[in-house]
């Protein structure tokens, strides 16, 4: 049951998501769709950060059991590796969701400077 709520609760993030990309699709072509990229990279810093706290949090838990601190100082660091987890797992999705839109802006790009119009992913040589 857990795993079920744990997928419902990405529904919300991947409309968003892709009504973000179409919407900016239709606005303003691929070039929307590479300036939304640009958008979602500009909170990298705040992202990596919030990333970065999970190791922190976790390490701290670590350094309180080797040096045989009371059992309320781990109760409390447990809680802050949870909550590391959970923000590790947030930059994640964020990680994903901003690399398809640069490979998405990246291949345009370079199909309309080589003028490809069509691309045969069923095609061998071209998957190789």
């Amino acid at each position: 049951q857990g795993l079920g709520m744990g997928m419902y609760s990405t529904v919300v993030p991947l409309v968003l998501i892709v009504a973000g990309v179409l919407g900016s699709y239709y606005l303003c072509g691929f070039y929307g769709t590479a300036i939304s990229c640009v958008g979602m990279l500009s909170t990298l810093g705040v992202t990596m950060s919030t990333d970065a706290y999970g190791p922190v949090s976790d390490n701290a838990g670590g350094i309180a059991e080797m040096c045989e601190l009371p059992p309320w100082v781990r109760d409390y660091t447990d809680g802050l590796d949870a909550l590391g987890n959970t923000t590790a797992a947030t930059g994640k999705g964020f990680a994903n969701g901003s690399a398809v839109l640069s490979a998405i802006a990246t291949l345009t790009a370079f199909a309309r400077s080589a003028e490809i119009d069509e691309v045969d992913l069923m095609d061998p040589v071209v998957v190789a």
